[in-house]
């Protein structure tokens, strides 16, 4: 009951309240990422960390993005929830969802056609972009089933849950082409 009190006060919150609270929840989330990756740094510190450098600052930005984007799921969340009576926001989000759901299975088949057929310099370009796009692809799948969750109309949760469905494939053949080989061998 305490629930449905709180939740009628919050929705009756200024949009400068309710944007205040979603902001400082990311600032939060930041705070926490950076907290748990300048713990992860000491933690792995030694000589190997001044030896390959390069290594290990990417895998500090990894544990930062993987600790920010878990801890920025409930502002998110927030943020999407006080969005739920804009039919324009939830329209504009399922199409911009389903085009980045679209490319990314674009981005997949540039690296399958790279592979298959390494005469084709035009893709060359395009493939430090479709790795990126891949890489991505398991965050973005989450924030778009995460927004399913929470659209107000049944064809909204149709269009987000086939562009998660869509990163998740992206995501799934990321692993199987990149890690998989890693652990498997």
């Amino acid at each position: 009951m305490q629930l449905a009190s709180s939740w009628h006060r919050m929705q009756a919150l200024s949009a400068a309240a309710k944007a205040g609270i979603v902001a400082g929840g990311y600032f939060a989330a930041i705070l926490l990422a950076l907290g748990l990756t300048s713990i992860y740094i000491d933690t792995t510190g030694g000589p190997d960390r001044d030896l390959y450098s390069g290594m290990y600052a990417f895998g500090d930005a990894l544990v930062f993005l993987a600790v920010f984007g878990a801890a920025a799921t409930v502002p998110t969340a927030l943020a999407l929830v006080f969005l739920r009576q804009s039919r324009r926001f939830w329209a504009v989000l399922s199409i911009a969802a389903l085009v980045v759901a679209s490319t990314s299975l674009a981005a997949v088949a540039a690296i399958v056609l790279e592979q298959q057929m390494p005469e084709l310099t035009s893709l060359n370009a395009w493939s430090p972009l479709a790795v990126l796009r891949i890489f991505g692809a398991p965050f973005l799948a989450a924030l778009f089933g995460l927004s399913a969750l929470v659209a107000p109309a049944p064809r909204f949760r149709r269009y987000l849950l086939g562009a998660a469905g869509r990163r998740s494939v992206t995501a799934v053949y990321g692993f199987l082409h990149w890690f998989a080989p890693l652990f498997f061998r």
